[in-house]
Protein backbone atom coordinates (compact mmCIF):
# COMPACT_ATOMS: atom_id res chain seq x y z
CA UNK A 1 0.00 0.00 0.00
CA UNK A 2 1.36 3.41 -0.99
CA UNK A 3 0.54 6.49 1.08
CA UNK A 4 0.27 9.72 -0.85
CA UNK A 5 0.34 13.29 0.31
CA UNK A 6 -2.53 15.55 -0.64
CA UNK A 7 -0.33 17.23 -3.29
CA UNK A 8 0.62 13.86 -4.84
CA UNK A 9 -3.03 12.81 -4.91
CA UNK A 10 -3.99 16.03 -6.69
CA UNK A 11 -1.19 15.54 -9.23
CA UNK A 12 -2.40 12.01 -9.96
CA UNK A 13 -5.91 13.33 -10.49
CA UNK A 14 -4.50 15.82 -13.01
CA UNK A 15 -2.84 12.98 -14.94
CA UNK A 16 0.73 12.98 -13.65
CA UNK A 17 2.20 9.84 -12.15
CA UNK A 18 4.06 9.57 -8.87
CA UNK A 19 7.22 8.58 -10.77
CA UNK A 20 7.20 11.91 -12.64
CA UNK A 21 6.97 13.84 -9.39
CA UNK A 22 9.87 12.21 -7.53
CA UNK A 23 13.39 13.16 -8.62
CA UNK A 24 15.78 10.38 -9.64
CA UNK A 25 18.46 9.53 -7.08
CA UNK A 26 21.98 10.76 -7.79
CA UNK A 27 23.97 8.28 -9.85
CA UNK A 28 27.05 6.84 -8.14
CA UNK A 29 30.38 7.24 -9.89
CA UNK A 30 32.00 4.12 -11.27
CA UNK A 31 34.99 4.05 -8.91
CA UNK A 32 33.28 5.94 -6.04
CA UNK A 33 35.54 8.96 -6.38
CA UNK A 34 34.10 12.29 -5.29
CA UNK A 35 34.62 15.50 -7.26
CA UNK A 36 36.41 18.19 -5.27
CA UNK A 37 37.34 21.85 -5.49
CA UNK A 38 40.67 23.32 -4.51
CA UNK A 39 41.22 26.41 -2.39
CA UNK A 40 41.53 28.50 -5.59
CA UNK A 41 38.16 27.13 -6.83
CA UNK A 42 39.45 24.73 -9.51
CA UNK A 43 37.43 21.56 -10.10
CA UNK A 44 39.04 18.11 -9.85
CA UNK A 45 37.74 14.59 -10.52
CA UNK A 46 38.94 13.29 -7.15
CA UNK A 47 40.14 14.41 -3.75
CA UNK A 48 43.50 12.75 -4.40
CA UNK A 49 44.02 14.83 -7.56
CA UNK A 50 43.04 18.00 -5.66
CA UNK A 51 45.44 17.20 -2.80
CA UNK A 52 48.31 16.54 -5.21
CA UNK A 53 47.56 19.84 -6.97
CA UNK A 54 47.72 21.75 -3.70
CA UNK A 55 51.07 20.14 -2.84
CA UNK A 56 52.28 20.92 -6.35
CA UNK A 57 51.42 24.59 -5.84
CA UNK A 58 53.54 24.63 -2.68
CA UNK A 59 56.48 23.04 -4.54
CA UNK A 60 56.02 25.60 -7.33
CA UNK A 61 56.08 28.50 -4.85
CA UNK A 62 59.19 27.01 -3.22
CA UNK A 63 60.93 26.94 -6.62
CA UNK A 64 61.26 23.17 -6.96
CA UNK A 65 58.87 23.11 -9.94
CA UNK A 66 59.30 25.69 -12.71
CA UNK A 67 55.83 25.18 -14.18
CA UNK A 68 53.15 22.56 -14.66
CA UNK A 69 50.14 21.82 -16.84
CA UNK A 70 46.95 19.94 -15.93
CA UNK A 71 45.05 17.35 -18.03
CA UNK A 72 47.52 16.80 -20.87
CA UNK A 73 46.38 14.44 -23.65
CA UNK A 74 48.66 12.01 -25.48
CA UNK A 75 47.78 10.13 -28.68
CA UNK A 76 48.49 6.39 -28.47
CA UNK A 77 48.34 3.56 -31.01
CA UNK A 78 44.98 2.64 -32.49
CA UNK A 79 43.38 6.04 -31.90
CA UNK A 80 43.53 5.62 -28.12
CA UNK A 81 44.03 8.74 -26.01
CA UNK A 82 45.67 8.92 -22.60
CA UNK A 83 45.11 11.95 -20.40
CA UNK A 84 47.72 12.56 -17.72
CA UNK A 85 46.69 14.54 -14.66
CA UNK A 86 49.84 16.69 -14.53
CA UNK A 87 53.01 17.36 -16.50
CA UNK A 88 55.69 19.06 -14.40
CA UNK A 89 58.92 20.76 -15.44
CA UNK A 90 61.28 20.52 -12.49
CA UNK A 91 63.90 23.08 -11.52
CA UNK A 92 66.49 20.30 -11.64
CA UNK A 93 65.88 20.04 -15.40
CA UNK A 94 63.66 16.98 -15.57
CA UNK A 95 60.11 16.52 -16.77
CA UNK A 96 57.61 14.29 -14.98
CA UNK A 97 54.24 13.01 -16.16
CA UNK A 98 51.98 12.35 -13.16
CA UNK A 99 48.84 10.26 -12.89
CA UNK A 100 46.90 10.28 -9.61
CA UNK A 101 44.83 7.16 -9.20
CA UNK A 102 43.38 5.27 -6.29
CA UNK A 103 42.63 2.17 -8.34
CA UNK A 104 44.83 0.79 -11.09
CA UNK A 105 42.64 -0.75 -13.77
CA UNK A 106 43.86 -2.97 -16.58
CA UNK A 107 42.95 -0.29 -19.11
CA UNK A 108 45.08 2.30 -17.33
CA UNK A 109 47.97 -0.14 -16.96
CA UNK A 110 47.85 -0.83 -20.72
CA UNK A 111 47.87 2.89 -21.50
CA UNK A 112 50.89 3.42 -19.25
CA UNK A 113 52.72 0.63 -21.10
CA UNK A 114 51.82 2.25 -24.43
CA UNK A 115 53.17 5.59 -23.16
CA UNK A 116 56.48 3.90 -22.34
CA UNK A 117 56.62 2.10 -25.71
CA UNK A 118 55.62 5.03 -27.93
CA UNK A 119 57.13 8.08 -26.21
CA UNK A 120 59.65 6.52 -23.82
CA UNK A 121 57.90 8.28 -20.94
CA UNK A 122 57.65 6.56 -17.58
CA UNK A 123 54.45 7.88 -15.97
CA UNK A 124 54.72 8.38 -12.22
CA UNK A 125 51.60 6.95 -10.53
CA UNK A 126 50.59 8.67 -7.29
CA UNK A 127 48.22 6.68 -5.06
CA UNK A 128 48.29 8.78 -1.91
CA UNK A 129 49.53 12.20 -0.85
Amino acid sequence: MVRLTQEQYEEIRRGRTVRQMTPAPAKLRKYRNEPAKSADDKRFDSKLERDYYEQLLLRWKAGKVLWFVRQVSFELEGGVKYRADFVEVLASGGVEVIDTTGLMTQTKANKLKQMKARYGIEVKVVRSV
